[in-house]
């Protein structure tokens, strides 16, 4: 029951796409304007935790050392996470100028990945094992 109702979900979401024979690129587009709110978030709460850690850092000045590294460990963590999502907006950007040609790296990627799986799953050699003989 709850794998028909994830896939009814999927399948209401997907059908203005598919009603409006949308092209690759039009539903790209779609997902990445979700993607670019969630990531707006997530740069809002690395810059918050930036904001903490240094008023952490500030207000833990006459204090010992291990106090003050607990901020610098957080604003550590949130540089490094504006980091990571500056280049996924590089990423983004790049999918979603040239989505042709990612759509055709990523098919190749795929079809190595499928012929990799055959070849190391022993399908091809009927299983791999060796059958004792008398």
């Amino acid at each position: 029951m709850q794998r028909s109702a994830s896939l009814f979900v999927l399948a209401v979401a997907a059908a203005p796409s598919l009603a409006l024979a949308s092209t690759t690129t039009d539903v790209v587009s779609e997902i990445a304007g979700l993607f670019y709110i969630i990531v707006g978030l997530a740069v809002v709460a690395a810059f918050l935790m930036m904001g903490a850690g240094t008023i952490m850092w500030i207000v833990r000045l006459g204090t010992d050392n291990t106090y003050r590294n607990d901020a610098i460990h957080i604003m550590e963590w949130s540089v490094a996470t504006l980091f990571t999502l500056i280049l996924v907006l590089g990423v983004v950007e790049f999918i979603q100028s040239h989505t042709s040609t990612t759509l055709y790296i990523l098919s190749i990627a795929i079809v190595l990945f499928l012929v990799w799986v055959i070849m190391t799953s022993g399908i091809l050699t009927g299983g791999g094992g060796e059958e004792e003989h008398e």
